[in-house]
């Protein structure tokens, strides 16, 4: 007789609880930055480079000129700045992007691919001339040496002209290769590159610590493979690290801080 009663309570109890964990990794995110730090070695480079890789932006709002990330850079100290795509938006105003592009470009030599928002606004022209008028080098299907080390990138669709300058570009140096796309990770394995770099899935969004790494991404849905960290490809030879970005314009992350990502290449 008074089984369905408790029931119900220890029903609604968990339910309760999980409410409030929920709201409480939301309340969590969005306390600060978090930095990851990852390290690749290699004989391809004889000094060592301090990359951050920054991602999915949104036009997000971090104080005054996007202070709080300014602040995250500095003291990371990195020698270039990869921006991995959606930093601007297609449905937002440009301000908050260019003033942080203007910025960083103040004090680093940085480097940018355009992601899916950029493309669906209709003006990705216009988006990467603003990114060239900040001085900031847009990457699409070409590539930059920044000392030993050199730089490809490709916009988010991976236009074939692009993605095969990439992979042509790719040889006896350290290559690192620009892509928003993680989900396209078959396209990179056994190219040649050293390390690809990606964002847009933004951390699987919802993260339960110790049991899901990320609940859903774009292109990949329900419990995503690459929702963020690193990862070797099939090849074995090459590695993926994967930002969980920086946007709070969007869903409550939960338990999924924003993301300055530093990857240290070094000698081996």
């Amino acid at each position: 007789m008074n089984s369905k009663p408790k029931n119900i309570w220890s029903s609604r109890i968990t339910y309760i609880i999980l409410g409030w964990l929920l709201i409480l990794g939301a309340i969590a995110c969005d306390v600060g930055i978090t930095v990851p730090r990852y390290e690749i070695f290699t004989d391809k480079v004889s000094r060592d480079v301090r990359i951050v890789l920054l991602t999915d932006f949104h036009s997000s709002s971090y104080g005054d000129g996007g202070q709080v990330i300014i602040d995250a850079v500095d003291r990371q100290r990195p020698d270039v700045i990869l921006l991995g795509g959606d930093i601007f938006e297609d449905v937002r105003p440009h301000e908050n992007s260019t003033r942080l592009l203007l910025r960083l470009r103040e004090k680093y030599p940085c480097y940018y691919v355009a992601g899916n928002h950029e493309e669906w606004s209709g003006e990705m022209d216009g988006i990467k001339d603003i990114v060239r008028s900040c001085g900031v080098t847009v990457l699409e299907g070409g590539y930059a040496d920044f000392g030993e080390v050199r730089i490809c990138g490709a916009d988010n669709s991976l236009p074939a002209n692009q993605y095969t300058n990439c992979v042509d570009a790719a040889g006896e140096k350290f290559t690192v290769l620009m892509s928003h796309r993680p989900d396209l990770v078959k396209l990179y394995s056994g190219k040649g590159f050293d390390l690809v770099v990606c964002g847009h899935a933004h951390g699987g969004q919802v993260i339960i610590p110790g049991i899901v790494n990320g609940l859903y991404a774009p292109n990949q849905g329900i419990f995503p493979e690459y929702a963020g960290g690193r990862y070797t490809l099939e090849d074995g030879s090459t590695e993926m690290i994967v930002s969980r970005g920086l946007c709070k314009n969007i869903l409550p992350r939960v338990f999924n801080q924003p993301e300055v990502v530093v990857i240290e290449i070094r000698n081996s």
